[in-house]
């Protein structure tokens, strides 16, 4: 009787080492593989891509597909902005997402009230920096760029712990002293500074952008095409309203630009002109 009582005793300590060493390896493994993938999600690079007016992340594809196709990145990531602000990620970013491409679409595609886009914009961010994003370049076309613009002045300036750093920035067809429909001004000549010779009171509200970029050190990219010869537009926007993005871009910030010319160089085919993807391509990688 005292040896079966024995070893029933040595049965269960046995099963109780064998419990807690299970016990131990399994914790371990969680805790490792969780410091593993904070570890290798962090520090990403993403580009964010804004659309225009009216438009949807159908315009962005393009240019993504292409940075995908030249080897730049190995995903796309859509983000959905509903009417009432709620964003959305088609996915989380993972460690094997390589330079993640970000596609943003507006559902509310014609909202100018930039004060609420540029919340928007920031909510992004915010759920970026939370995936792992360290470092961002924006993109925008047309309108986008006010979204991006906006959200540099209001929020990005005050160099937030919880939004990511920008780092590059891409704009076509800027629309910053104005459309040709609504501020005909706009065409008003442009002075070696970037500064438009007549301000529109589009421009004006955009004033203390420059004070972001002499904060912070942005490498700007402007692109803008002239389609119409010498009317100098590409039928959306004058030429000297895209270039006075100039006169914001103060130094450490750095600004460089780039004419599109002919039929490609017209405001919507601009986002789908294989010298932009190009053009593009280079400033990301350089």
């Amino acid at each position: 009787m005292k040896r079966h009582s024995h070893l029933m005793t040595i049965v269960i300590v046995v099963l109780l080492i064998l419990v807690g060493y299970a016990t131990f390896q399994t914790l371990a493994a969680h805790r490792q593989s969780t410091n593993i993938e904070k570890t290798d999600v962090s520090g990403k690079t993403a580009t964010v891509f804004f659309h225009g007016y009216g438009s949807s992340r159908n315009a962005e594809k393009s240019m993504a597909q292409y940075l995908v196709d030249e080897g730049y990145s190995n995903r796309r990531i859509d983000v959905t902005v509903s009417d009432d602000g709620k964003v959305s990620m088609g996915r989380a970013i993972q460690k094997s997402d390589k330079n993640p491409l970000v596609l943003v679409q507006f559902d509310d595609n014609k909202n100018q009230d930039f004060e609420k886009t540029s919340d928007w914009v920031k909510t992004i961010m915010t759920n970026l920096k939370k995936e792992g994003v360290d470092n961002v370049n924006l993109v925008g076309h047309s309108m986008g760029n006010m979204a991006i613009a906006y959200y540099l002045m209001n929020t990005a300036k005050a160099d937030s712990a919880s939004l990511p750093v920008v780092k590059k920035q891409i704009d076509l067809a800027g629309t910053y002293n104005g459309l040709m429909l609504t501020e005909p001004d706009s065409k008003a000549t442009v002075y070696d500074s970037g500064l438009p010779s007549v301000q529109t009171a589009y421009y004006k509200r955009l004033l203390p952008l420059k004070d972001y970029y002499q904060d912070h050190a942005v490498q700007v990219l402007n692109i803008y095409g002239n389609s119409q010869g010498s009317g100098q537009n590409d039928t959306t926007v004058y030429n000297n309203s895209s270039k006075s993005l100039k006169y914001f871009v103060q130094s450490p910030s750095t600004y460089q630009e780039k004419l599109i010319t002919g039929a490609d160089g017209q405001h919507s085919k601009l986002h789908e002109n294989k010298e932009v993807d190009a053009a593009m391509l280079a400033f990301l990688k350089k």
